[in-house]
This record gives C-alpha cells, structure tokens and sequence, in this order.
C-alpha cells in the first residue's frame, strides 16, 4: 500500500467517523426531547406528567401510567382537548421545572408546584387547579411553642423541607440557618426523619401536611397546625415557555371540569373540597407578581 492509499484510506475513516458521529448527534437530540410540546403533539404521542413520591396525591400505578389526586385531575382536564395518552415520571419536586425546560415531561401535576414569581421566570403556568396553605407537622412536646418560621428561627430548630419547595423559602426568608434546614426528596422520607427525631418538625403545604400526619404519624405523638403570617397558595401544572398552546388548551379543559362538576367530584373523591377556595377567584397573573 502507497501513502495515497493509506491517506484515502484514512480520509474515508475519518469521514465515516465524522459521519457516524453526526448520526448519533441527531438521535441523541431527537431521543432527549421526548415530550409533547403542541396540543397536535399531545393528542398524537400523548403527555409525560412530572409528579412526586406523594400518595395518595401523586404516585406511579405499576405499568408507569401517573395516579393520585393531581394526575386523575390533569387527564380529566386533559381529555376534554383530546389526549388520550399518559405517562408519569416520579421525581423530586426541585427536578420539575429544570425535566419540563429540558422536554423531558410535558407538565408537572396540577398539584406539584406552586405559582410562585421566581418560577413564572422559569416555565409558564395554567390557570390555579387547587388553593391552600402552609402547615407544620410537630411533635407534642412543641405543642403551643411554634406557630411560624420567625418561630423555627429563633428556636433553632431543625426544619424538615422538600427541596425546592416553597417551605425552604420561607425558611430562609424567616432567618433559618442553613444548617437547620434538612431537605427530604418525598414525605414518607420527612416523617422518617421526624420520627427518629432527626428534625423537630416537618413543613408542608396544608393537605399533604395532615395526610402525612394521618397516615405515617402517631396522632397521640404528633399534631398538624398552620403556620401563622403565610399567605394563600396556588397550585397549578406548569409547561415548558414553548408549550403556550398546549397550556392554554389545559385551562379550557379545567373550564370544562369545572363547569360539568367533576372537578368537584374528584376533589371530593380525595377529601379535598378545601381547596377549591380560591380557584376561579385569583389569577396566575396575579400570583406571579406577588
């Protein structure tokens, strides 16, 4: 073999390397952008909805497909636009927004993530799905000892949150030291650590508050409060800045559950009739801003 040959033949790898590389590029980008973004999208290939480790409000049936509370909302409101198709992805609730700007999920639950003004930065909301507001898990032996995160703060105590929730920001803002703020993925792993007396006491949005309580809690040993000076929060399914069609199609189809009732009975069906206060009353727009 002459060096002609041998350079022709290294050209030919090259470019057959070079090749197979772009291939792989392009999978791999088509591979990594699995979700829905149009409504034409989601009523084709169907929805992958983000949700938490939160029975019985968020969980994952054993063939994958998203159950609880928040996801029997969304394909309610879903199917009255057309989709017919539901996948779930179980993730921690700081791992929602970064999956749905990725196009790893199409959605977070309706009852996953608060509108908050920092998160309206990030992905764009629908409509409120459901209201409440913020509660404490404690032990009996703080019983009358705390009411609020000013409380938590200037007792030094240890303050278990989920990370990326809006309960770690209201600790800091209250002046919680970092070093007191222990982070959960999911409330069964909370009351662990609250039972084994890890943290002091567990902070929660008002409904999943008194479930973890009822369920994995000793109500001899523990009790739920609300936590004084917070204001009424809103949860709704956020959407990816390029999903606007598809958003504004979800709030057509909350218009519709609504309107024939079984908004209400499926809020009903969990015990959370307490969290239509609200809903229909304040805007997005206006928790975005506050």
């Amino acid at each position: 073999m002459n060096r002609s040959d041998v350079s022709c033949s290294l050209q030919s790898s090259a470019r057959w390397l070079l090749a197979a590389i772009a291939a792989a590029s392009i999978f791999s980008s088509q591979a990594y952008s699995v979700s829905a973004t149009t409504l034409d999208e989601a009523q084709t290939n169907g929805v992958i909805i983000a949700i938490a480790n939160e029975p019985p409000w968020m969980k994952l049936e054993s063939d994958g497909s998203p159950a609880g509370l928040g996801p029997e909302r969304d394909k309610a409101i879903l199917q009255e636009v057309g989709v017919t198709k539901f996948t779930g992805q179980m993730m921690e609730y700081g791992a929602m927004i970064p999956a749905i700007q990725s196009k790893r999920a199409t959605l977070s639950s309706s009852g996953a993530l608060f509108i908050r003004p920092e998160r309206c930065q990030a992905v764009i909301f629908s409509n409120p799905v459901s209201c409440g507001g913020e509660a404490f898990v404690l032990p009996a032996s703080l019983a009358g000892k705390v009411s609020s995160y000013k409380d938590v703060a200037e007792q030094s105590l240890k303050i278990g949150v989920c990370g990326g929730c809006t309960q770690q920001k209201l600790s800091i803002s209250a002046g919680v030291k970092a070093d007191n703020i222990v982070i959960f993925p999911d409330g069964t792993s909370g009351m662990k650590l609250l039972a084994d007396k890890r943290i002091d006491l567990l902070a929660h949005d008002t409904a999943t508050a008194a479930d973890l309580q009822k369920r994995l809690g000793d109500p001899s040993l523990t009790q739920v409060i609300h936590v004084a000076d917070t204001k009424l929060s809103c949860a709704a399914a956020a959407f990816s800045k390029d999903s606007v069609e598809l958003r504004n199609a979800y709030n057509e189809g909350l218009r519709k559950i609504i309107a024939s009732g079984k908004y209400l009975e499926i809020m009903k069906k969990y015990g959370r009739e307490d969290g239509t206060v609200g809903v229909g009353k304040i805007t997005t727009e206006e928790l975005c801003t506050k």
